[in-house]
């Protein structure tokens, strides 16, 4: 929670020390977590691909991918949603897979031609019943709800994947030099089942629609990225966490 004050401080210094900075949009827009960008207009799509270590305590990594997608209502506005799934053995007859869904707002603030920053509000939930993948991939579902399955067990009680959420999250985008740009998040995420988790995610992203006339005529922007998440279970009984790393795309018209 301290964490989360802090941002939101360092939020608010920036909008006021920028308050009258120049802010018009450039060409391509400002790149945002997730894969999104900051355009001020239009839709948006964002997908992803990647890895996830889901416990700190087991050596699993398993595969991510991930949709977004946003709609700009007014330049300072927008909202959309999130799929985010993962899966993959855990050994030779065990298979798991997990699903997540998100809703949110984004209220944004451009600092400049080059700085956006934005507050978002939003909701996690999910409907994947981890029972039910198991027995219809392996017919081994008895094993993997034993309280003696180990690491198996650890992941189905994983607190990430589990029950309603709420959250809310601060974020920002710089676009650099050469089409160059990078973006951040911190968020709480507080769930109603289990733990609740506090999410730190940074990444690198590179302005393609600036090379191509066809991309420059038919999208406002398009990006491809890379980011990275640490992930810190809150709860006094989860001394955990996760890290997750994916390279995405984003696409704007």
């Amino acid at each position: 929670m301290k964490a989360f004050a802090v941002l939101f401080f360092v939020f608010i210094l920036g909008i006021h020390s920028f308050a009258n900075s120049p802010k018009e949009i450039p060409a391509g827009g400002i790149p945002l977590p997730d894969q999104l960008s900051y355009t001020g207009e239009g839709i948006q799509i964002g997908l992803a691909l990647g890895m996830i270590q889901p416990l700190s305590g087991g050596d699993e990594f398993l595969a991510a991918w991930s949709g977004a997608f946003e709609y700009f209502y007014a330049s300072f506005l927008s909202g959309g949603g999130n799929v985010w799934i993962y899966g993959g053995d855990l050994d030779s007859e065990t298979m798991i897979l997990y699903a997540r869904y998100q809703v949110h707002v984004r209220f944004h603030y451009m600092v400049n031609s080059r700085v956006s920053l934005y507050f978002s509000p939003m909701m996690w939930f999910e409907n994947t019943e981890i029972d039910e993948i198991q027995e219809d991939i392996s017919g081994k579902d008895d094993e993997y709800i034993d309280e003696d399955a180990g690491n198996k067990k650890a992941y189905e009680l994983a607190p990430e994947q589990r029950g309603f959420a709420i959250a809310g999250e601060l974020g920002f985008g710089v676009r650099l030099i050469g089409g160059l740009g990078f973006v951040g998040s911190s968020s709480i995420e507080k769930s109603f089942l289990t733990s609740s988790l506090l999410n730190f995610s940074a990444g690198f992203s590179y302005d393609i629609r600036q090379h191509f006339r066809f991309l420059q005529e038919n999208f406002l922007g398009m990006h491809l990225s890379f980011e990275t998440t640490f992930r810190r279970f809150l709860d006094s009984d989860w001394d955990n966490y996760a890290n997750y790393w994916v390279l995405g795309l984003n696409l704007s018209f």
